[in-house]
């Protein structure tokens, strides 16, 4: 499995890292909206899942994910942030996330 993560939080990022290793998983980290999505843009067949932040520098995680689904509608996204309102949910998932996870959260059940 190759996990793209964009999250501008380094201590959600490390916890993650360490999780995804020990399940045997490769990841790639991005900080910042833009980049994260010409990350997924690169190789984006290379991908199996992808989970974003909403509150990102560069762009927002709703207009990556907006973007990402113009090139693949395949491709898993969980959208993983703090914005926890049941509009923002309904946002997330009409736009395109498969998922959508509030923090705090568990690794296991993200």
């Amino acid at each position: 499995m190759n996990i793209l993560m964009i999250e501008d939080n380094e201590s959600v990022c490390e916890m993650m890292s360490m999780f995804f290793e020990k399940e045997g998983w490769d990841s790639a980290f991005c900080g910042d909206g833009q980049e994260g999505l010409d990350l997924f843009l690169t190789d984006k067949e290379s991908w199996s899942m992808i989970i974003l932040d909403l509150n990102l520098p560069g762009m927002d995680g709703m207009q990556v994910c907006r973007e990402i689904r113009k090139v693949s509608l395949h491709v898993p996204i969980i959208m993983l942030t703090a914005r926890d309102s049941e509009s923002d949910q309904v946002i997330g998932l009409e736009i395109g996330a498969d998922e959508y996870v509030t923090k705090p959260f568990s690794p296991l059940t993200l």
